[in-house]
């Protein structure tokens, strides 16, 4: 700094003689640029020695630490199993730049440890999507938002094959974009199957309801019945895979009761109809050897005509055992939620066909 007020003085010094009209010497004077130029080139000189004792040893340390949350992160989301090449190659800058603040923690390393830790936000946010991928193609999602998965396969895909020399935030907008659109496939797709989920599953029940399926299985009956409402109280409140697959359990359990019921009834009424000719087969020879030899009187181990055999027996009524998975705020809520999701999807699909029609017969 007083190299700075030393040169202003020369340059006032001259502009005084300057302006006094003062004769010069012989010797050309400096010029009043060329006092300006000397003055910048020193200013220069003292910044550049400013900046070399700055020292940037806090701030690389503050940075580092938010690149090593983020490298916990993607290591909790396995992103070193779903994207070996890229972890890898995030391991290996790690390891540099940590080497680097080791051996010179004061030079700045902003640049790189903010590179670094998008990187790992990318592998950490590349996994959640490659997650919700498989659960859509487990869940068999894929035909239910069409654009979105084949949007995010392709991002996905491009992620992938990215190279070390791909740049951190280049490579976090890419998984971001992943990642949006599993998410729609996932969250929006997932919502209206879940509402047709729910209907088969009611369809099934009322199915397992006509067989009396409440008295001859009733715990496994009353079982299914409880998962279909916990499945509800899920859908509602907006855990979509917890009810989608509560409403699919609900629903094979119905269906199983169902099947088996009416196997076993066919079989039993097939036992009936045989034991009926048998009788119907007796009766007949009864009338044709009473007809040639009729008994008279009573006859010893022959009951009377009007004989009560067997105790009046008052069954239950079937109907009874039957519970209503449909009543209540929650299974009415439910209903709204899945016919909404559901027409919301049939409407976006319509329109998303509509276009591609009308782009059709423009081309």
């Amino acid at each position: 700094m007083k190299k700075i007020i030393s040169a202003l003085s020369c340059v006032l010094a001259v502009m005084f003689v300057i302006s006094c009209g003062s004769t010069p010497e012989p010797e050309p004077e400096p010029t009043v640029k060329d006092v300006v130029e000397e003055v910048k080139e020193e200013v220069k000189e003292e910044v550049k020695e400013e900046v070399k004792t700055v020292d940037f040893s806090e701030a690389n340390q503050a940075l580092f630490a938010l690149a090593e949350a983020a490298r916990k992160e993607a290591v909790e989301l396995e992103a070193e199993k779903h994207f070996p090449d890229g972890f890898a190659v995030a391991e290996t800058k790690y390891t540099a730049i940590k080497n680097d603040i080791a051996s010179d923690s004061a030079k700045d390393y902003s640049a790189e440890i903010k590179d670094l830790t998008a990187r790992y936000q990318s592998l950490a946010v590349a996994s959640q999507a490659k997650v919700l991928k498989d659960k859509a193609d487990a869940l068999s999602l894929e035909e239910e938002n069409k654009a979105a998965y084949e949007a995010g396969k392709k991002a996905l895909e491009e992620y992938a094959l990215f190279g070390a020399d791909t740049d951190g935030t280049t490579l976090l907008a890419k998984a971001n974009e992943a990642r949006s659109a599993y998410n729609d496939v996932v969250n929006k797709g997932l919502k209206a199957n879940a509402g047709r989920e729910r209907q088969a599953a009611l369809e099934a029940k009322k199915n397992a309801d006509s067989v009396k399926a409440g008295v001859a299985r009733k715990e496994e009956y009353t079982k299914a019945s409880e998962i279909f409402k916990k499945a509800d109280s899920s859908y509602v409140t907006a855990n979509l895979e917890g009810a989608f697959n509560g409403y699919k359990t609900s629903k094979e359990a119905f269906t199983s009761m169902y099947e088996e019921i009416k196997e076993k009834r066919a079989a039993a009424q097939a036992l009936i109809d045989a034991a009926k000719q048998k009788v119907a087969d007796s009766e007949n020879y009864a009338i044709e050897a009473d007809s040639i030899a009729p008994l008279e009187g009573e006859t010893a181990g022959i009951e009377a005509e009007d004989a009560v055999l067997l105790e009046e027996d008052n069954f239950a009524n079937p109907e009874d055992a039957v519970i209503d998975v449909e009543e209540g705020a929650t299974a009415k809520t439910a209903e709204k939620v899945a016919e909404t999701a559901i027409a919301v999807e049939e409407a976006a699909n319509a329109a998303i066909e509509n276009a591609q029609n009308d782009s059709e017969e423009a081309q």
